[in-house]
């Protein structure tokens, strides 16, 4: 389910990449900014072209189609700017 999480994260338009403060381990495989568990925990940095509090609710909304009806709690770790 992680992968399938991180798929759904990463393509959303405005997540520019997951960030490693969350992460799942599994076989041969580190899922950086993904954990699933009782809650579904994901960590992204995102472009800042939109009001945060939107992409955010979009993101929960996604990921929810993904994992059912676990919690998900998501972290901005950072926004990636222009030119990096």
């Amino acid at each position: 389910m992680a992968e399938d999480v991180e798929s759904a994260l990463l393509a959303h338009p405005d997540v520019a990449r997951l960030d490693g403060a969350v992460a799942s381990y599994l076989p041969g495989r580190r899922v950086d900014g993904v954990r699933v568990g009782d809650r579904v925990e994901v960590a992204v940095v995102l472009r800042p072209d939109r009001p945060i509090a939107e992409v955010v609710s979009e993101l929960r909304a996604h990921v929810a189609r993904v994992t059912g009806r676990a919690p998900v709690d998501v972290t901005v770790a950072d926004l990636e700017l222009e030119g990096g």
